[in-house]
């Protein structure tokens, strides 16, 4: 049995287990837990489930590609708590006991993303859902902010490819447009970017990881990815709908290739080996290319001696794209048009 008895903490949760997406119903399962909201302490016994119709009048159905949020809420009486969905993500537009509510008297537990989901081998078997391994509460989410991301192991990971959020950092949203050296972004400036919102590029063994799955591009269309050989420039997140991966991951084949948090040292047989100094004479990232002079120099063997690797493939790379898919032939200074990146978090 759950107890609140003598528990002060403002921050105290207490649950039986995660909050998780509903066995073949659009709806998520709150485990029995104890919480306390504005100073008074609730519990559940038993499990509770809400679907869409619980919702706060903030939406009335599940829409592609948005997050949506679990509160719990102070009941009008007794000590067990409302819970409502919401698409606000400070507190919702209403609450069961009918008064007004606050972030005093609401407190969110959790949340989810309503994207794409695959549902077998098969390319093409793909539906929209709440993705399951997308739900998140307040002991099994990411470090940073839980919006558009999905669990893969026991590492949170970018549903989408990063976009700009506005605040000089990323975002992982639906429907947007990539990031990339079109920005003037270079692979030091997705590190300074994700770094402001809790984040980092994956490495090569967790993107092999999270891009499981996803179908091989084609030359001749874009069906399985943003990939035809015909493509001239990218194309926003989650146009395609079969270009996602077993862990439900969009757009890790075709698209723009990702930087990935792996460097190595290039030594082609052609070039002249000459370990020194090198200042590079090309854009470091998008706020200070002119000022690379003021950032340091390189010991190399080349003036291009220094990789960074990128994964997946382009929006031009037909069947090159893929699960797969990687180069290490560019250097992480420079700034190309077809190269972005994903975010991924650590759990809390």
């Amino acid at each position: 049995m759950l107890s609140v008895v003598g528990v002060d903490s403002p921050a105290f949760y207490n649950a039986e287990g995660n909050i998780e997406k509903t066995t073949g119903v659009q709806g998520v399962d709150i485990p029995a837990l104890a919480l306390r909201i504005n100073r008074q302490n609730l519990k559940i016994e038993s499990a509770s489930a809400l679907t869409a119709s619980d919702n706060d009048g903030s939406f009335s159905s599940f829409a592609m590609g948005t997050d949506y949020y679990i509160y719990a809420c102070q009941p009008a009486d007794g000590i067990e708590p409302d819970f409502v969905l919401s698409a606000n993500s400070t507190y919702p537009d209403t609450i069961p006991s009918g008064v007004t509510p606050s972030a005093d008297n609401t407190r969110k537990i959790g949340g989810f993303h309503y994207g794409r989901v695959r549902n077998s081998s098969t390319a093409s078997d793909v539906s929209e859902s709440i993705v399951p391994n997308s739900v998140w509460d307040l002991v099994n989410r990411p470090k940073c902010s839980p919006e558009g991301m999905a669990k893969v192991g026991n590492l949170w990971v970018d549903i989408y490819l990063a976009s700009d959020d506005g605040n000089g950092g990323v975002e992982s949203k639906y429907n947007a447009t990539p990031i990339t050296g079109t920005e003037g972004l270079s692979w030091y400036s997705f590190a300074e970017r994700f770094a402001k919102v809790d984040k980092r590029m994956a490495s090569m063994s967790e993107w092999t990881a999270l891009a499981q799955g996803s179908p091989q591009g084609n030359d001749g269309d874009n069906v399985n990815a943003w990939s035809a050989t015909s493509n001239s420039s990218r194309t926003a997140t989650g146009t395609v709908t079969n270009a996602i991966s077993n862990y439900n991951i969009v757009d890790c084949a075709g698209n723009v290739y990702e930087w990935l948090d792996e460097l190595s040292i290039r030594q082609d047989s052609s070039v002249t080996t000459d370990w020194r100094w090198y200042d590079p004479d090309t854009d470091f990232d998008e706020s200070i290319e002119s000022n690379w002079n003021e950032l340091g120099d390189l010991y190399l063997p080349n003036d291009n001696g220094l990789t960074a690797f990128r994964a997946g493939g382009g929006w031009d790379y037909g069947v090159r794209c893929g699960a797969r898919s990687v180069d290490v032939g560019y250097r992480p200074w420079g700034v190309f048009s077809l190269r972005g990146s994903r975010g991924v978090c650590d759990p809390l």
